[in-house]
């Protein structure tokens, strides 16, 4: 079993970059089962729970990536940032700080979907629906920004020919042929 993908937990950059994902796919994906939910002219108690629990964990993964984020960024505040990386950096963290709270909107939203009256149900969901649009725009743009800080400014990554879970990268010529 290959236990590099573990040792990445101990690096706050390789943490935060692994458990971004979940949110990122959650929240970005989200408007899929909503409009499943709508199909249904959300009466499906299945689809409204699905809806339910996708966003609860896009809320509980964005709430983890934003805590992985603070300590992601402890490690590059002392390397000096430019005034730019330093504006990059507050606006990501701006975003993702209380990120968490956004993918709840469409929950209480579609909790409501449970009142028995058709006006209510029906309001509930379309807002839920504009809702979940909400939610991915803003974690696209918070993924972006993240992005941005990793591979436009190079912060958070390791510099190129440094040793990599105890590794040093070969160069090309070293490698074993696949012949």
């Amino acid at each position: 079993m290959d236990l590099g993908m573990l040792s990445s937990f101990a690096d706050p950059h390789a943490r935060h970059a692994l458990l971004v994902h979940l949110p990122i796919v959650f929240g970005l994906l989200g408007i899929v089962p909503c409009l499943v939910f709508a199909a249904t002219k959300f009466k499906s108690t299945p689809a409204r729970v699905v809806c339910i629990v996708w966003f609860a964990l896009a809320s509980a993964g964005a709430g983890v990536a934003a805590w992985s984020g603070e300590e992601a960024e402890e490690g590059v505040e002392h390397i000096g940032l430019t005034e730019v990386e330093d504006d990059a950096l507050e606006a990501h963290e701006e975003l993702g700080e209380n990120g968490w709270m956004w993918p709840l909107i469409p929950v209480v939203l579609i909790g409501a979907t449970f009142v028995p009256k058709k006006q209510v149900r029906v309001s509930a969901g379309v807002l839920a629906i504009v809702a979940s649009v909400g939610v991915a725009v803003w974690i696209a743009r918070t993924a972006h920004l993240g992005g941005k800080l990793v591979y436009v400014y190079g912060l958070g990554v390791p510099e190129r020919g440094a040793a990599v879970d105890g590794v040093l990268p070969l160069p090309r010529e070293h490698e074993e042929d696949d012949d």
